[in-house]
């Protein structure tokens, strides 16, 4: 990445970060030890790309994925991961979450260890129909 490049990336992560965090602060409280709903990370690593931990899965709410992927819709080459991070599940339940992406949301939910609730609640497009169409967007994401 050129400096030019790497300028525009850091600012538009502190504004996507910030926008997410202005988001997520309506619906819980953030906390990066396991005590709250969510937790944003605050470490930039060059990509264009946001992680969060739901540590609450009511923050799984389709009004509150749609806010989040409203977010991108200036940035089409962006994504946010959100995983599942129940602290009371750490090293029971396998990794899960979705990828939301400007126009597509890809929800890899392991449903068969979530709360019954969360059965028939889909977010996107189940990962196994398009492992290969997102193997390819992650190779195009990673190139830029």
């Amino acid at each position: 990445m050129s400096s030019a490049e790497e300028a525009k990336q850091e600012r538009d992560w502190q504004t996507l970060h910030d926008a997410i965090t202005a988001t997520l602060d309506r619906f819980g409280r953030k906390d990066d030890c396991g005590r709250g709903d969510y937790w944003l990370v605050d470490d930039n690593w060059g990509r264009r790309s946001h992680q969060i931990e739901f540590q609450n899965l009511e923050m799984f709410k389709p009004h509150i994925i749609k806010a989040l992927q409203d977010l991108l819709a200036p940035y089409p080459d962006w994504y946010i991961e959100i995983g599942v991070a129940v602290p009371e599940k750490y090293g029971i339940w396998p990794g899960m979450g979705l990828i939301v992406y400007p126009d597509e949301i890809v929800d890899e939910l392991r449903r068969d260890f979530l709360p019954v609730e969360f059965h028939d609640v889909v977010f996107g497009t189940i990962s196994n129909d398009t492992a290969a169409a997102l193997a390819e967007r992650v190779r195009k994401l990673m190139k830029k």
